[in-house]
């Protein structure tokens, strides 16, 4: 097996490895601060809110504007067919094994999907 590639997947590993690791640390001292508050007496669904995660706060303002996430999946793809586009020296799109551009499709259409189905889940709320 070729040494780079090794230190390539070690690498990428690595950089989950410590993401998970950061994510449980955040975890823990959130219960353990819960574990606190409860010692000390009741907790009330107005502390419960204040103390929640902002990631689950991200997650519903997401919810609440797919077409706004819909939209940046789109620049992402076509930032990314537009990056492995020029990466294969510019030229024709798809001519002369010229694809890589291609993968730039994928977040595209996920993010089209989000903008069609926010308009269309808009006019139902209408």
């Amino acid at each position: 097996m070729d040494p780079d590639l090794i230190v390539i997947w070690v690498g990428i590993l690595g950089i989950i490895i410590v993401v998970n690791l950061f994510i449980y640390l955040n975890r823990r001292s959130r219960y353990r601060l819960l574990e606190k508050l409860a010692e000390k007496g009741p907790l009330t669904p107005e502390l419960l809110t204040q103390i929640s995660s902002g990631k689950e706060r991200a997650r519903t303002e997401e919810e609440k504007h797919p077409i706004r996430s819909g939209i940046f999946l789109m620049c992402v793809g076509i930032a990314l067919a537009v990056f492995f586009w020029a990466m294969q020296g510019g030229g024709v799109p798809l001519a002369h094994g010229n694809w890589l551009m291609v993968i730039g499709i994928f977040p595209f259409m996920v993010g089209l999907a989000r903008v069609l189905g926010g308009s269309l889940d808009r006019r139902d709320n209408q």
